[in-house]
């Protein structure tokens, strides 16, 4: 853990789990005999104090059935989804949010990079993109598996008043999530983009060739890819662009829902003169393509379907596109 919040170390660790991390620095423990180690710093029902220390993300189960120690950054993400975010100072909140955000930066600064420069993404990394509503519905019947989730970026970072248990996870390894029916997924993909927030499938594939990782409904102020784009410049790139709107100005009545809706300003109203001096003022909206990443939370919120998105055709990383409409 970061040594700014080693004074506040009760409000992450009880004392049982320091003893347990401090047991743990001498290596992982094998989950057949768990008994030895611990016997000591634990009393009772060991392997339910293991599973316990797992869901609380203090320790991993690792491939080989053992258990090794968890980094902070997952008791972090825990701790902001379930426990006791509130109980500690806000300073100190915002400090432990910058360090997360540094090493979130840390994680992906070459890959975004290497992007920018033309290099395509891995398949198997887990990447975030944009997907449209209906790519985002039709992704929910190729997974196996689906677990409702609070955000964790919003969560951490408590920015806006947007929907919070809205992340569908494909896998889920600390038993913390719900498990969902497919269709119940939609119906919370439906609301969540209802509500403004945009559909990113943050996937890879495996080498059996399974989809991986999670669809995300994201706001532009919480969540952590859209803070990281700011921050290296990578607006397109992370997450990725597919699509770009274009808007049909013949169609378009002036109701502005598109720069409601629009995370990223790319619509504007502007009013301009009736026909006649002294007539109505009538709004036209423009489009500033520039600040378009693709999202389509404008097209369907437009009444008029005034707006249609248009694929980007050699879009950066398109390579490793996940082949979401099938």
């Amino acid at each position: 853990m970061p040594e700014f919040l080693e004074e506040w170390i009760d409000r992450f660790f009880e004392p049982a789990e320091i003893d347990l991390v401090l047991l743990m620095a001498e290596g992982p423990l094998d989950a057949d005999t768990p008994g030895g180690r611990l016997k000591e710093a634990v009393e009772g029902d060991v392997q339910g104090y293991l599973n316990r220390a797992v869901r609380r993300g203090i320790l991993n189960r690792l491939p080989d059935g053992r258990y090794g120690l968890a980094d902070f950054h997952a008791r972090f993400e825990v701790w902001a989804l379930l426990e006791g975010w509130k109980d500690i100072p806000p300073n100190l909140r915002a400090s432990l949010n910058a360090w997360e955000l540094d090493h979130y930066e840390a994680s992906h600064r070459e890959e975004i990079r290497g992007l920018q420069a033309g290099e395509p993404i891995r398949p198997e990394r887990i990447w975030p993109r944009y997907l449209l509503l209906e790519e985002a519905l039709n992704l929910m019947d190729r997974v196996p598996h689906i677990y409702l989730w609070p955000c964790n970026c919003r969560a951490m970072m408590g920015r806006c008043d947007k929907p919070a248990v809205t992340c569908l996870r494909f896998s889920n390894e600390r038993g913390i999530g719900w498990e969902i029916s497919a269709e119940r997924a939609k119906a919370v993909i439906r609301e969540a983009n209802r509500k403004g927030l945009m559909q990113s499938g943050e996937t890879g594939i495996d080498a059996k060739g399974n989809i991986t990782g999670a669809l995300c409904n994201c706001c532009a102020d919480c969540c952590y890819p859209h803070l990281l784009a700011d921050r290296l410049d990578a607006a397109g790139y992370f997450p990725l662009s597919r699509y770009v709107a274009r808007h049909l100005t013949e169609e378009c009545t002036g109701c502005g829902r598109c720069f409601k809706r629009c995370p990223f300003k790319a619509f504007r109203a502007v009013v301009r003169p009736g026909a006649g001096e002294g007539g109505p003022k009538k709004p036209r909206v423009e489009l500033d393509v520039d600040r378009c990443r693709g999202c389509g939370l404008c097209a369907v919120g437009c009444p008029e379907e005034a707006i249609e998105m248009v694929a980007i055709e050699k879009g950066p990383g398109e390579s490793a596109d996940l082949e979401v409409e099938e």
